[in-house]
């Protein structure tokens, strides 16, 4: 329907994949209001290019593949690198950071578990863009290995390797964060 310029067909795709794509965007760019200026122009070059949509494929794929693009364009853009910088908490027991807070938390472990998605959102954002990508396809956004493959274009025997060592980049930044802490 967007291929017809149908506005109504459009909002709906926005509304109905805007969790997934602008988790994606931000993310990757650990910013939200890039995030925000960068959903706008993922759905005006869904608008612009949908007439090109080929149906053999999924259109969450075809999204994927629009958003990441489009963050990788904002992030070669900014002229230096920002980084979110957030306090430091140590837990005590030594038990890992998590990427995600569940919503189920109470309030204390909620703040707890914000503050260590922020730790890692600026952890993430020290990676290169190709390892921070694959982390949040496959961790954050949940994808399978051939839904990550067909986004970013990468072999499938190449995947597990290159997602094996973003996750190694990630622990050595992960360790060197809090040993510079102590």
């Amino acid at each position: 329907m967007c291929a017809r310029h149908d506005h109504a067909a459009l909002r709906e795709l926005s509304v109905r994949y805007q969790k997934p794509v602008f988790g994606i965007l931000l993310h990757t760019l650990s910013n939200h209001q890039d995030a925000e200026e960068a959903f706008a122009d993922v759905f005006a070059k869904v608008w612009k290019y949908a007439g090109q949509f080929k149906r053999d494929a999924k259109i969450t794929t075809w999204l994927y593949r629009i958003a990441t693009n489009t963050a990788r364009d904002y992030l070669r853009s900014r002229v230096s690198r920002r980084h979110i910088k957030v306090e430091s908490l140590e837990r005590s027991d030594g038990t890992t950071l998590e990427i995600a807070s569940p919503a189920y938390l109470n309030p204390e472990e909620s703040v707890i578990a914000s503050v260590e998605h922020n730790r890692m959102l600026s952890m993430l954002s020290e990676l290169s863009y190709d390892d921070r990508m694959l982390i949040v396809l496959h961790h954050l956004q949940e994808m399978d290995y051939d839904e990550v493959c067909l986004v970013t274009g990468i072999a499938p025997k190449n995947l597990k390797v290159r997602l094996f060592r973003a996750r190694q980049q990630l622990r050595k930044l992960c360790e060197k964060n809090s040993t510079n802490d102590i």
